[in-house]
């Protein structure tokens, strides 16, 4: 990926053309320049970028990726934190494909990114600049490109003049900006990107997505009484978490009334883990959701599985959300009272305004809230059980996540991509300030690696954790991802999760079929043992000269964490391995 705009991953090393100072504006400039132009003006401020011969007039304008699922991670990772959208660019449709499951990540996780692909030339004996002039031209003509993921995108569109290129990626980041925010995708072939235009048809644009709603006063009403009357309430939040405004709100209204909130698969750290309404993080049905009379969602894909447990006949449902009809998953239902398409930021404002004004009394409540604050004491001193060393010296979970908490700063930035033990790493790691969890939200594994890049260049200052397994490290592209860091200067911390293979495979097996023969079988029989256990620290060694170590007991752990947070501030990236006890019989 090669970086170009007004800023770097590092001033030090800052992208430069030794004649920029010397070009003068001649009144034209070319389709590519003025495509740049357009993102800058946009605000966008990084173009993640792997070229090819699709490329040439792009080659003066633009950081370099060895692989695109690194680039557009990288991508989603600095959107997912800052709120802006990035940009990345792919060679044709090969370059497309090889986005793979990140651009799942980016649908199904509303990440706005802008996806760039060229087009083979359409044009074939020099007729206009940019004309075929390789063999490849031909083989990557295809007859409809963008529809290998259009059904991943809010947008698709082909630039087919370089007169109105502005105007088109402006289209693209009003869809990609709007709720829910998503992935977008623009295509052009090498003549559009070579086309000379007349600066007169490359004016700024505006960019104005479209602004979230509020609730209806009536419906405040509703919903604001309603939780006021409830005897269990519950409140289920997604991705809260990721408007960093809208946790503290949420809180604020757990303060007035005792409700309870459940975190439903933990992409981003909707309430403060320490707050006596805390639940913990769920990726099945939670027993709070079958004991609840109201239940409120706050922009949730999947609160509950009915399979496992749904809320209790006469629930109250109240479903807010920026997509609450799932527009792109043909099977969604949930039987809410109210569906609303709100920003829930907005929402929970005029929830607590409304609170307010009724005047109400805690003491109404005093039996709710010490019922509450015992269960949350009961909680805490179960995790805290599960914190101890263990008798056998082996390192479990939990364990590792107390001793990175310990270790590691208070704002520390995770990111989670642990698979079947991603909800015990984020119960344990006892977050409290919003923006301080990153997760896919999506189902596409290896992002964590090239989205340790983007955050890291989107919160330079801050110190970088990403907990991943042993099967998301092989997904993630790692020698791109160590390449680019060490170019780029973005020191991180990687802890590998070395279970000896797929665990997540036996989890959805039993689930089917409880006593079926997967139950009885071991991780070889079914072919999905990493053994021989490939050498991960040695991988991120040699990709980018990183630091690396291998931990297998737990007296161990706590000099590997320290030693590797001061080789991480010492400004290399640092990987610890992490032998923990799987949930396969080796037998």
């Amino acid at each position: 990926m090669e970086f170009r705009s007004g800023e770097s991953a590092n001033p030090r090393k800052r992208p430069h053309r030794a004649d920029d100072e010397n070009v003068e504006d001649s009144g034209t400039a070319t389709a590519a320049e003025g495509f740049f132009e357009a993102l800058s003006e946009a605000g966008v401020t990084n173009c993640f970028v792997n070229l090819g011969s699709d490329h040439p007039a792009m080659l003066e304008a633009m950081i370099k990726a060895k692989q695109e699922l690194v680039a557009l991670s990288a991508a989603l990772g600095y959107a997912q934190v800052t709120g802006i959208p990035q940009c990345v660019i792919v060679h044709v449709d090969c370059g497309t494909l090889a986005m793979g499951q990140s651009i799942h990540n980016a649908s199904v996780g509303r990440v706005p990114v802008l996806c760039f692909a060229g087009l083979s030339p359409f044009t074939q004996n020099g007729e206009l600049l940019g004309s075929r002039t390789e063999f490849i031209h031909w083989l990557q003509d295809v007859p409809d490109q963008a529809a290998i993921l259009r059904q991943y995108c809010r947008y698709s569109g082909e630039i087919k003049t370089g007169r109105n290129i502005k105007e088109m990626v402006y289209r693209a980041l009003h869809f990609a900006m709007s709720d829910s925010k998503g992935p977008v995708y623009l295509t052009a072939a090498r003549e559009v990107l070579e086309e000379h235009v007349d600066r007169r048809f490359l004016g700024e644009e505006i960019l104005s997505p479209i602004v979230p709603s509020a609730l209806p006063e009536s419906e405040v009403e509703l919903i604001g009484s309603t939780l006021i009357n409830a005897k269990k309430p519950l409140v289920i939040a997604g991705y809260l978490g990721r408007n960093p405004q809208a946790p503290p709100l949420l809180a604020e209204l757990c303060d007035k009334l005792p409700i309870s909130v459940l975190e439903s698969v933990g992409s981003d750290m909707s309430m403060r883990t320490d707050h006596e309404a805390y639940l913990g993080v769920t990726i099945t049905t939670h027993p709070a959701v079958c004991e609840a009379d109201v239940i409120l969602i706050l922009d949730c894909d999947v609160p509950w599985i009915p399979t496992a447990g749904k809320p209790q006949k006469g629930t109250t449902v109240f479903h807010l959300d920026v997509d609450p009809l799932k527009q792109q998953m043909p099977l969604f239902s949930i039987n809410a009272t109210r569906r609303l398409k709100v920003s829930c930021e907005i929402a929970l404002r005029q929830l607590n305004a409304y609170i307010d004004k009724q005047g109400i009394e805690k003491t109404n409540y005093a039996t709710a809230f010490e019922a509450r604050a015992n269960r949350y004491l009961r909680r805490k001193e179960n995790l805290r059980a599960l914190e101890s060393p263990s008798q056998d010296g082996a390192i479990r979970v939990p364990y590792l996540a107390s001793r990175l908490r310990h270790h590691l700063p208070e704002d520390t930035v995770y990111l989670v991509e642990a698979v079947s033990n991603a909800g015990l790493i984020i119960q344990h790691l006892n977050l409290t300030q919003p923006g301080t969890l990153v997760g896919s939200g999506a189902g596409g594994l290896g992002w964590g690696g090239g989205a340790a890049l983007g955050v890291k260049l989107a919160k330079p200052g801050a110190f970088i954790c990403a907990i991943v397994g042993d099967g998301t490290f092989l997904f993630s592209q790692m020698e791109s991802v160590y390449w680019i860091a060490r170019r780029y200067d973005l020191p991180f911390l990687l802890v590998v999760l070395n279970n000896g293979g797929w665990n997540a495979p036996k989890v959805s097996a039993l689930l089917v079929h409880q006593d079926g023969l997967s139950s009885k079988s071991n991780r070889r029989d079914l072919n999905i043992s990493f053994e021989p256990s490939p050498d991960y620290p040695g991988i991120a060694t040699a990709a980018g000269t990183a630091w690396g170590i291998t931990v297998k007991e737990q007296e161990k752990l706590d000099s590997a964490i320290q030693e590797a947070a001061n080789v991480v501030r010492g400004g290399r990236c640092a990987v610890i391995e992490v032998s923990v006890p799987s949930i396969w019989k080796e037998n």
